[in-house]
C-alpha cells in the first residue's frame, strides 16, 4: 500500500557522534524491498548532528528496472525538503546534490520519500552521505 512509513530501528535512534569543529561527514543507509517503492512511502534514514548542512554524496542501486523508470525521491531533514527530484534509483546512479546550507540546532531525522512510484520496483540500497560543517 503506497504511503507507509518505515520506522527507524532501535540501533539508529542516536546521532552516531558528536564532531568538532570543521567539516564532517554523515553515512545513512536505507535497504528497499520491492513492496517499498510506492507513492509517498517514507523511510525514516537515522540522525544527523549539529552543524550546517552543505549537500549530500548519494549513490543508489537499480531500484526501477522498467525500460522507462519513473522513480523519484527526496530527502526531508527534519520537516525541510532539502533535496527532491534525486532519479538515482532509476538506473543505479550516485552523484552529490548541495542544498542550501541548512544550520541544524540539535540532532534531526533524515528521511526519504518517494515522490514519484517505481515503475517495476526492484529491492536495492540508498546509500547517502550528508556532508556537513561545525
Amino acid at each position: 500500500m503506497a504511503g507507509e512509513t518505515v520506522a527507524l530501528t532501535a540501533s539508529q535512534l542516536d546521532v552516531p557522534f558528536e564532531p568538532a569543529a570543521g567539516a564532517f561527514f554523515v553515512p545513512l543507509l536505507i535497504a528497499y524491498a520491492t513492496g517499498e517503492l510506492e507513492l509517498n512511502d517514507v523511510h525514516e534514514a537515522g540522525y544527523i548532528p549539529k552543524g550546517t548542512l552543505l549537500g549530500w554524496i548519494i549513490k543508489a542501486t537499480d531500484m526501477d528496472t522498467n525500460v522507462s523508470p519513473t522513480l523519484s525521491q527526496k530527502i526531508t531533514v527534519g520537516s525541510t525538503d532539502v533535496v527532491t527530484a534525486i532519479t538515482y534509483g532509476q538506473t543505479g546512479a550516485d552523484g552529490f546534490r548541495a542544498c542550501t546550507p541548512t544550520v541544524v540546532t540539535d540532532k534531526t531525522k533524515v528521511s526519504v520519500t518517494n515522490t514519484a512510484a517505481a515503475a517495476t520496483a526492484a529491492a536495492g540500497t540508498l546509500y547517502l552521505t550528508a556532508v556537513m560543517q561545525k
